[in-house]
């Protein structure tokens, strides 16, 4: 049971993760309070730049967007992800992400600018830091 509690705790710190390093570029992300996690999935609502509104099952097989509403999964999405049909047409209608970024970058085009932004500025900072950083050395080999 040990084992169960330990997988469960790393999919919420998973999710943890995932909101604190992509809470910059959505209007919202958190937890799904309505849908049950477990130890191998947790639901995330988000709520991006644009407020268009999604509730993505997180798993070992990536991100998976399940409803176009919070604390939702749609049927029709469910069944087919159940469904043992046809390979290539449930692979069409079932798009997994890989990461959250993938994820943000198909369904919100200002995710990219601003994450586009946020690097800048840290770059910018950077610099200026390095800058600082100089300024101060040639002053210690002035006074030598």
């Amino acid at each position: 049971m040990e084992e169960s509690d330990e997988q469960e705790f790393n999919c919420i710190d998973e999710a943890q993760a995932i909101i604190n390093d992509v809470k910059a570029h959505v209007a919202e992300i958190v937890v799904s309070s309505k849908l049950a996690s477990s130890a191998t999935q947790i639901y995330l609502n988000i709520r991006t730049i644009e407020s268009a509104t999604c509730c993505v099952q997180v798993s070992s097989r990536g991100f998976k967007i399940v409803s176009s509403q919070y604390d939702t999964i749609d049927e029709d999405k469910a069944f087919r992800s159940l469904n043992n049909g046809d390979e290539k047409q449930e692979e069409d209608e079932e798009e997994i992400f890989e990461t959250p970024y993938a994820l943000l970058d198909k369904i919100s085009p200002r995710y990219v600018e601003s994450f586009g932004n946020q690097l800048c500025q840290q770059l910018r900072q950077l610099q200026q830091m390095r800058t600082e950083f100089h300024e101060e050395d040639e002053e210690e080999e002035e006074e030598d």
